[in-house]
């Protein structure tokens, strides 16, 4: 039994623990696609901890700002029901914002596991960077603090704002959550202008990825988003800036950059060091770096992969990279035929 100072707990405490599973032909579906995914490819219990709980911070903080921009008394369903209804009708699986999610759950994985490397006699390369001598760096940094603060929920776990998402996910999303608050048809036409509003005060400029592009871009106009602070930033699990200042080296995208940098192994991360044009000893750290948060692959293997690289890969690689993402996606679907 369970002690009557957990109430909720109270309610279920004496349920067999598969009460909850679905029954019948309708969960075989689901049940066969999990047993045959690839274990190395599943997501681990923290990163579907992490991303669950960004998902209802967001759907939570969508209804909010609907509820208010629709003004009166409104329904107020609890976050979980709304993600429960809207996750049945498939309207929350949009790839880019799961990968959004992804992403934040990585590099909370990765900081984690530096947190406390410094040392108490070293400042850590961003709080450095917010009492840096040129004030437009100084600001970016500052801004940057600032932003991460603010996708910190209570207890210190990454959060997304909707000024983090693409704005076709933002507009699909604030609609979806909009109708689960309706009450009915009645009033569709209110809580569809809602959501409109919401996602039209959306502020871009408020990303989080704005803000690590633009402390980059202040760094870059000063020659300093060199080999030296790539090393720095790594040697710190700042991952974000690191696939910022790689990005901006090798000219591609960030998230193309990203997959590289937290999907390591099979040369991946040697190939976008290669792309960027490291050095040597650059590379190694970052390898080195990013290696000690993933044990599922080589270290020395990868450097061995580095050293081996020839240009004429290498520009193909980057070539392929430069393309536009959905001509990319394409010519990846289709394959090697033409026409």
């Amino acid at each position: 039994m369970v002690p009557e100072e957990w109430p909720i707990a109270v309610e279920s405490a004496d349920r067999t623990v598969d009460s909850a599973h679905a029954r019948g032909p309708s969960r075989l579906t689901t049940v066969r696609r999990d047993f045959f995914l690839d274990p190395t490819e599943r997501l681990s219990e923290q990163e579907r901890a992490l991303m669950t709980a960004m998902l209802h911070d967001l759907v939570a903080a969508l209804a909010t700002a609907i509820r208010a921009a629709v003004g009166g008394k409104t329904a107020d369903p609890e976050p979980a029901r709304i993600v429960a209804t809207l996750g049945r009708a498939g309207l929350l699986d949009r790839p880019n914002f799961i990968r959004l999610m992804l992403r934040r759950a990585d590099e909370q994985r990765i900081l984690s596991a530096f947190a406390g490397h410094a040392g108490p006699r070293r400042l850590p390369l961003l709080p450095k960077l917010v009492s840096d001598s040129d004030p437009a760096v100084a600001a970016a940094a500052m801004a940057l603090v600032v932003a991460r603060g603010r996708r910190r929920d209570g207890f210190g776990q990454p959060r997304v704002d909707l000024s983090d998402l693409d704005r076709r996910d933002a507009r699909a999303m604030a609609h979806a959550v909009a109708v689960a608050l309706s009450p009915g048809a009645e009033a569709d036409s209110r809580f569809a202008t809602a959501a409109a509003k919401v996602v039209d005060a959306i502020n871009p400029d408020e990303a989080l990825d704005r803000a690590v592009e633009t402390l980059v871009e202040a760094l870059d106009r000063l020659n300093r988003a060199d080999e030296a602070l790539v090393e720095a930033a790594s040697g710190e699990g700042e991952v974000a800036l690191v696939a910022m200042l790689t990005a901006r080296r090798a000219g591609i995208s960030q998230p193309a950059v990203w997959d590289h940098l937290v999907n390591a192994g099979e040369g991946g991360l040697a190939l976008v060091a290669r792309m960027a044009g490291f050095g040597r000893r650059a590379a190694a750290r970052l390898i080195a770096d990013l290696g000690s948060t993933n044990g599922s692959w080589s270290i020395e293997e990868e450097i061995a992969r580095y050293d081996e690289l020839g240009a004429e890969e290498v520009a193909a690689a980057l070539k392929h990279w430069q393309l536009p993402p959905d001509y990319r996606a394409a010519r990846t679907a289709i394959g090697g035929r033409h026409g």
